[in-house]
């Protein structure tokens, strides 16, 4: 288990409430610095059994608030709590709480291992697993979780029809991570700015909703160069789905479910 206190200021803020991406930034990283603990290693040390270079990959993450996010101000105290267990080697999965006096975000993280089939490409990631010790005090669970099986069923969510479609490039200095792989806190951010271009007023569009779920499914990377092909499948007042893919080979990268309410 891991614990944490944040305190909400500007760095961790947006839009009047706490910032959903230094959230997703901060729930990736207690996620992984519980498995670099259970490892004992550093994360840039990870390896498979023949020396090739590992790389943490998130493959759903789902969060659900109390409140919108905008209900987490500025200086509250904000207290995180984080435990993991594993399936096998390769699978791991968090169960993270954020907590603000009576207002709390709950979240579940699974992740597993990739490790690049060619040197600079981010399109054709290997699994990987790393030596597990024998120390290690990640405990283990006996049967694959629900929340992993749910997974495969979005695999194909990219051939739902669409009611809107529309490209994104990427952004190097703000959508790729230190190991030049789009980062995982992008993904929910190109699909927020992608739905937006639906609107008639994309500002007014983000200035009037609070996320309050979201839950996001990773079947993919893409390599720099690469485009990412959104595809509206459901856009109501308070729930949207959508999926994105590489415009390369049309290969799912990712589903996105989210829920909002009125800021």
């Amino acid at each position: 288990m891991i614990s944490r206190t944040h305190h909400i200021n500007m760095p961790q803020m947006a839009m009047g409430g706490v910032s959903e991406s230094w959230l997703f930034k901060e729930m990736g990283d207690l996620h992984w610095a519980l498995i670099t603990q259970g490892l004992g290693a550093a994360s840039s040390t990870l390896a498979d059994a023949n020396g090739a270079r590992l790389y943490p990959t998130f493959t759903r993450i789902r969060f659900r608030a109390s409140v919108p996010l905008t209900g987490f101000r500025e200086n509250d105290e904000l207290d995180a709590q984080g435990e993991i267990a594993r399936y096998g080697g390769s699978y791991f999965f968090s169960t993270l709480r954020y907590q603000a006096g009576d207002r709390r975000i709950d979240a579940e993280l699974m992740s597993t291992f990739t490790k690049r089939a060619a040197e600079e490409s981010n399109a054709a990631l290997l699994k990987g697993q790393p030596p597990i010790p024998k120390d290690c005090a990640i405990p283990v669970l006996d049967a694959q979780p629900a929340f992993a099986a749910a997974f495969r069923e979005h695999r194909a969510a990219n051939e739902r029809a669409a009611d809107f479609e529309t490209d994104y490039t990427l952004q190097p200095n703000y959508d790729i991570n230190g190991v030049r792989l789009l980062y995982f806190a992008a993904y929910p951010m190109i699909a927020d700015l992608c739905e937006a271009r639906a609107a008639a007023d994309p500002v007014e569009w983000h200035m009037n909703r609070s996320v309050i779920a979201r839950d996001i499914f990773y079947a993919a990377n893409c390599d720099i160069h690469d485009r990412i092909h959104y595809r509206s499948h459901l856009a109501e007042p308070d729930r949207s789905e959508a999926s994105l893919s590489r415009r390369s080979d049309g290969k799912l990268m990712s589903f996105v479910v989210t829920e909002t309410v009125p800021a």
